[in-house]
């Protein structure tokens, strides 16, 4: 299983980003194959973003389309990003 995470800078007001993220995200997330799970810290300034996916190609998919709809929807700014197979990872089971 392969992961991404992405630590961007924004200026805009936070409950408008966070509603226009998962409205523009959520979709584009799981349109794409091998999508296990995707999640958003936000704190001051910073946002990170967290998503699993299936395999390497899934998670470069994942990455392109999200930086894409980044750049073309916000003023976030990627001060970090990196994307590659979780040494480990534990995901409950109901």
């Amino acid at each position: 299983m392969y992961g991404r995470m992405v630590t961007y800078t924004h200026s805009e007001d936070r409950d408008a980003l966070e509603a226009k993220a998962r409205a523009g995200v959520i979709p584009i997330v799981t349109a794409i194959p091998g999508y296990v799970a995707y999640g958003v810290i936000v704190e001051d300034d910073r946002v990170v973003s967290i998503s699993a996916w299936q395999s390497e190609e899934d998670a470069k998919s994942g990455d392109a389309a999200l930086l894409e709809w980044v750049r073309a929807n916000t003023t976030m700014k990627v001060q970090s990003r990196i994307t590659g197979d979780f040494s480990w990872l534990e995901i409950a089971r109901p």
